[in-house]
Formats: structure tokens, C-alpha cells, sequence
């Protein structure tokens, strides 16, 4: 019995030895991603020191402008991320990382309207006179603001699952913003590095919780748009939903300014959509959780020159899903006679 326990002992201690090394080895994997991860994302962009402050930012492309308000959480990467179809279309991006994310203090601007002067002060320090405005769901407050404090730069405006009224969660049964979805789910720097590494190698399984958090649709139409992002012949799909996940790490650089938009939509006042003068797009989910398509058809009415393109079989991540394409085609449909001249029908 004695020689037994001891044997038992040996075990034991080898077996936490094995537990201490794997959990020192992903500890190390981690750390070693990490510092890759935010040395690559710092090498990739530029700083620009405007008469609003420091703004983080990339301009990538050639054509008409179009300056992105990435959501939450994000950064510049995002904001490339969403106009890299636009790109490849014939458009230059201006991806800036909106103030507390990334290397864009927030002290750039706490307040919509504040992120919209930094924006316009960026527009100033590049040299671009006029551009199309796209923003998309916590970034687009700021986006709305900047249309209406800078008409006379503002060619087009395009909102994606946009926020256009104060959100209060405790009073609003299932509903939570996406930013604080993301903040909760995600739990720091390891969580997102977790949900990279999922997407990398089991991305069913981040769709999956994805979803659950942000689509309201039936199981039936929930699989039809898994199967979209992850069925070989949109693989295109499913490298955007993987880059997506992408702009969420490292966590906490981007935490500031997520937590600064879960702040500002709360706080949000009603925002002058009838004083909007430019041409405006909106496109929405039908089935999104974190923005109700009542919501955005109501702020739509208010908007004197908008159309709203309600998207079947999506969620808050227009994005993904069999209407996908259908998405990009919309948006570029709607710019190209605005920056060619041409009327609309």
C-alpha cells in the first residue's frame, strides 16, 4: 500500500509538471503573438498630427474617396477591412482608427460629433476635399455627425447595421450592443486571441457564437447563412468573417474607445437625421439582434434623401450570408453615379 501511494504521488507530480509546461507553452504562444500582432499593426499604419490631435490611419486605393467609421470594437485594420471591396472596385479608403482605438488617443474626441472634427481634421492634413462616408454600427453616430457638421465635404453617406438612438439594454429584453458582446465574450487579449486561433481552425464553431449574439433569425435561416460563410465556393466569405474576427485582437488596445461607444450610445441625444443633405444608404439586417430593422426603418424615414436596402437572412454582419454579394453591389451601385455624375433613377 505504501509503495502504491508513493506511486500514486510520482504520478500526480508528473502529471501538474506536464499541466505547468503546456500552460507555460501556451502562456509563451501567446506572448509571442501578441508582440508580433501589435508590432504589425503599428508598422502598417501612419500617424497624422492634426489640429484635432493624433490620428492613426491608412489610405489605400485609387478613385473617389470614401472615409470609413469602423464599429466596436476596431481600429484602422477594420476600417480597411470594410472598404476593401470598395477598393477593388475603383475607390480610394481612408481607414482611421476612431479616437481610443489602436494609437488614435481618445482624447482626439470622447463625443460623436468630437470624432467627426477629428475625421474632417485628418480630411485637412491629407489634402482631400470631398469624400463618401460609410459607417457602420457603433461608428455610425460619428459618421451621421460628420454629414451634418461637413455637408459641403460630404458627397455620399453610406450606414451599415447602423446606431441611430440611445440604446439602454436594461430596458430592452435580449438586446445588447455588439461592442459589449464583443467585450464580454471575448474576456481580454487571450479571448481574442482564442477567437482568432477558432477561426483559424474551427471557424463553424466562431460563426456559431457569433451569431447566437447577433441574429435573430429562425435555426433554419441561422444555417443557411453558416453555410454560406463556410461552404468552399465563398471562400472569399469566410476570409472576411476570419479577418473580421481579426480587428477584435489584441483586445485591449482597442478597449477604450469600445468602451468610450458603449458610453456615447447610451448618452446618445436624437440625433437631426431630417437636417441630412446628402444621398444616403442604409443597409440592414432583417434578422438583427443588436439594431432592430424598426429602429433603422424609422431613423430611414426621417432621412430626407435615403433609400434602406433591408437584407434578407442577416444579422447585425451584413457581411455574411447568401445576400452577401448582393451587399457590395448595393453599395457600389449607389456610389458610382454620385461620384460620375450621373443621376440616380
Amino acid at each position: 500500500m505504501k509503495l502504491s501511494f508513493r506511486l500514486l504521488a510520482r504520478i500526480a507530480f508528473l502529471l501538474l509538471v506536464l499541466v505547468l509546461l503546456a500552460i507555460g507553452g501556451a502562456l509563451a504562444w501567446f506572448t509571442s503573438w501578441r508582440s508580433d500582432r501589435l508590432a504589425a499593426l503599428d508598422g502598417a499604419s501612419e500617424m497624422a498630427d492634426t489640429t484635432y490631435g493624433k490620428v492613426e490611419f491608412l489610405l489605400r486605393g485609387e478613385g473617389p474617396t470614401v472615409l470609413v467609421f469602423h464599429g466596436a470594437p476596431g481600429g484602422y485594420d477594420q476600417a480597411l477591412l470594410l472598404g476593401e471591396g470598395l477598393m477593388d472596385e475603383g475607390f480610394q479608403v481612408v481607414a482611421p482608427s476612431r479616437p481610443g482605438y489602436l494609437r488614435t488617443p481618445l482624447a482626439s474626441g470622447v463625443l460623436p460629433m468630437q470624432q467627426a472634427d477629428a475625421m474632417m481634421a485628418l480630411l485637412d492634413t491629407l489634402g482631400l476635399p470631398a469624400v463618401a462616408v460609410l459607417g457602420t454600427s457603433a461608428g455610425a453616430p460619428a459618421a451621421i455627425e460628420f454629414a451634418l457638421r461637413h455637408p459641403s465635404r460630404v458627397r455620399a453617406l453610406v450606414l451599415l447595421s447602423p446606431v441611430t438612438q440611445r440604446i439602454n439594454p436594461r430596458s430592452e429584453e435580449g438586446r445588447m450592443e455588439f461592442g459589449r458582446l464583443m467585450l464580454n465574450g471575448l474576456t481580454g487579449d487571450i479571448g481574442s486571441w482564442l477567437a482568432v486561433e477558432t477561426a483559424e481552425n474551427d471557424p463553424r464553431r466562431i460563426v456559431e457564437w457569433m451569431l447566437d449574439r447577433t441574429f435573430s433569425g429562425n435555426p433554419t435561416q441561422r444555417e443557411i447563412v453558416i453555410n454560406s460563410v463556410l461552404q468552399p465556393a465563398n471562400v472569399s466569405q469566410l476570409d472576411w468573417f476570419r479577418g473580421l474576427v481579426g480587428t477584435f485582437a489584441p483586445l485591449s488596445p482597442r478597449e477604450a474607445g469600445a468602451r468610450n461607444d458603449l458610453l456615447q450610445m447610451r448618452a446618445l441625444g436624437k440625433l437631426p437625421l431630417e437636417e441630412l443633405t446628402v444621398p444616403t444608404l442604409i443597409v440592414q439586417g432583417a434578422e438583427d439582434s443588436c439594431v432592430p430593422l424598426a429602429e433603422v426603418q424609422a431613423a430611414a424615414g426621417r432621412i430626407p434623401t435615403c433609400s434602406l436596402f433591408s437584407v434578407p437572412e442577416a444579422g447585425h454582419l451584413v457581411q455574411i450570408g447568401p445576400h452577401a454579394e448582393e451587399v457590395q453591389a448595393k453599395i457600389v451601385e449607389f456610389l458610382n453615379p454620385i461620384f460620375s455624375g450621373t443621376p440616380q433613377p
